[in-house]
């Protein structure tokens, strides 16, 4: 009897530190949504968190993004990204740049706001993970 009770207090203890890193977990991407809506150009849509998304990991890892590559992977249709891809162009969030060996291909790059953006977005959320 002494050994199943011992059980059940370590199965609770492990449920309650499950639940505790589950609270943090979710407090934490509440906070990476909140900050994203204030610092980006969301609004309702998860396409255009994508492609920023996309587009600044591709400039931080030193990859050329071509817009070719970027659409193919993304889960969304070519229309849907179409339309966010030329409204974060307009509205000067990423730019297009042509391939230095053949200008057919164009790739995408973040702007200077977008870097900025994304270190302030990066130094707020570093903060919170800490």
């Amino acid at each position: 009897m002494a050994i199943k009770f011992i059980v059940f207090i370590k199965l609770i203890n492990t449920i309650a530190l499950d639940l505790t890193q589950h609270r943090s977990i979710v407090n934490a991407l509440i906070e990476v949504r909140k900050q994203s809506t204030v610092l980006l150009p969301i609004a309702h849509s998860f396409i255009s968190f994508d492609i920023l998304l996309a587009v600044i990991k591709g400039n931080a890892d030193g990859e050329d993004l071509t817009v070719k590559a970027l659409f193919a992977n993304l889960p969304y249709s070519d229309m849907g990204i179409r339309y966010h891809f030329r409204t974060l162009i307009k509205n000067e969030w990423i730019e297009l740049h042509n391939g230095d060996k053949d200008t057919r291909i164009r790739r995408v790059k973040p702007t200077e706001k977008l870097v900025k953006r994304f270190a302030l977005m990066s130094q707020q959320l570093n903060s919170i993970f800490q």
